[in-house]
């Protein structure tokens, strides 16, 4: 009838009018992020914005679905925590737009993301290869890696009042190991350097790896080794346990030999910085890798002949005492992932047994699963050149200490 096809017109024209019962005209944009989604920087703020003039946008960081009750929009917002931030942009007389979202985790303090990726090993001209050899391809996942080497006053912080149960004997354990001190007239407080950001030395793998856990459960993580001790020196040093790791855990490790070599190399292989010789510098003009004198480790590193004034002379400065110990981290500049120290200052404890790097294909590794000493890199205040450099591979026993000898941290991002 005609009644029922004016009613069945209304109808139409009513469904096509938004909420002010004005005429719906398209869509609104959906809302979009400044910052993808990803790792970011405890504070990082994120604004949204919408391409459609005059839409509000409404958010919710609980979950839910945004709706116009919802949250207004009108500042930017500061990711202190990990969330997952929905959106949703609305005006009179046009369709909502869709729900836009983005979440964010937070990078460690202190440390930097590094973007996993996959290494095809190839030779190099000028230096070793290190564990990216020909013929070996190695994948690895994304993360984090601490700016800085661990410092006496944060080694401190974690370990004071440390104790261990040894066949009944309980042993407290050493939280100031390093030599490099203020008190000991051996080794001078080198220019521009505060004790307590010193390095931490004198530490024994053992010591690291449970330093690692220490920390871990400090800050309600999951420890990342299962640790039983089973000797501890009269000086409080950890020389002997059992270590495993735990599958999948978020707390604190030592760097894996390929995680530390990724990292130091700058964590691009198609950048020019990947074949420097060192983190961040390559060698100067007239040297190689083998050369014991480089000025070209200059800007980024300490080593024997530059550790009294920071310029390389002609002399191992070691020999004298204003030439000798560590420097306070992050004096140098740092690689192009904003990490400092990894050539130079002090060695630093990997993970991984020592052992011959293989040809083939492999996926996080993390090394042989047994051995007789464990992986340092790095170089150090009272080495060569050729030490600090990306692509040297040197080895300690885990029982052992030394006064050029620390660690840096890594967490797997989740």
């Amino acid at each position: 009838s005609e009644a029922d096809n004016n009613a069945a017109l209304i109808g139409i024209l009513n469904s096509s009018k938004g909420n002010s019962g004005t005429p719906v005209k398209g869509t609104v944009a959906t809302p979009a992020f400044s910052v993808a989604s990803g790792a970011v920087n405890s504070g990082t703020e994120v604004t949204i914005s919408c391409a459609t003039e005059g839409a509000k946008i409404y958010y919710t960081t609980d979950g839910t679905e945004p709706t116009a009750s919802s949250t207004e929009y009108t500042a930017a917002i500061s990711i202190t925590e990990a969330v997952t931030v929905k959106a949703i942009a609305v005006k009179d007389g046009m369709n909502d737009s869709a729900v836009a979202s983005a979440s964010y985790t937070i990078i460690p303090e202190g440390f930097v993301k590094v973007k996993g990726g996959t290494v095809v090993g190839k030779s190099n001209t000028n230096n070793y290869t290190g564990v990216f050899i020909s013929g070996r391809t190695v994948t690895l996942s994304d993360f984090y890696m601490s700016q800085y080497e661990v410092t006496q006053d944060e080694y401190s912080s974690v370990m004071t009042g440390q104790k261990v149960t040894v066949s009944g004997t309980e042993y407290t354990l050493n939280a100031n190991p390093s030599y490099c001190t203020e008190g000991n007239g051996s080794y001078a407080v080198n220019f521009g350097t505060e004790q307590g950001k010193r390095p931490v030395e004198g530490v024994t793998w053992y010591d690291a790896v449970y330093y690692c856990n220490a920390k871990s459960k400090k800050e309600g993580l999951t420890a990342a080794y299962d640790i039983t001790v089973t000797q501890v020196s009269s000086n409080g040093n950890i020389t002997a346990a059992t270590v495993t790791l735990v599958d999948g855990a978020d707390g604190y490790r030592l760097p894996t030999e390929a995680e530390w070599e990724y990292a130091a190399r700058g964590g691009d292989p198609s950048a020019a910085e990947w074949d420097y010789t060192f983190s961040g510098a390559a060698t100067a003009s007239g040297t190689s890798y083998y050369s014991s004198i480089n000025t070209g480790l200059d800007t980024v590193g300490w080593y024997c002949y530059n550790n009294d004034t920071g310029t390389t002379g002609s002399s191992d400065v070691t020999n004298n005492a204003s030439g000798k110990g560590t420097h306070q981290v992050g004096q140098k500049a740092p690689n192009a992932l904003d990490i400092y120290d990894m050539s130079g200052n002090v060695w630093e404890w990997c993970y991984d047994w020592y052992s011959s790097v293989s040809t083939g294909e492999e996926t996080d590794p993390f090394g042989s699963s047994s051995g007789s000493y464990r992986v340092r890199r790095g170089g150090s205040w009272s080495n060569f050149a050729f030490s600090a450099s990306v692509c040297a591979r040197f080895n300690y026993t885990p029982s052992g200490r030394s006064n050029d000898l620390g660690f840096r941290l890594v967490r797997s991002a989740q």
